[in-house]
């Protein structure tokens, strides 16, 4: 097998486990219903406390 198509399989992999990733993530947002948006604020604002 060449460097060239190891490297697609690889590739194909990581895309492969991106989507179960993102998948998992969308079902995970689904059942946290609203808190989902308070979470991302919350978050946020944390984030921009600590630079400063």
């Amino acid at each position: 097998m060449s460097k060239f198509q190891a490297q697609e399989e690889e590739i194909g992999r990581l895309k492969e486990r991106v989507q179960v990733l993102e998948d998992r993530e969308s079902v995970a947002t689904k059942q946290s219903g609203e808190d989902a948006p308070i979470k991302g604020r919350s978050n946020n604002e944390g984030e921009a406390a600590a630079e400063r």
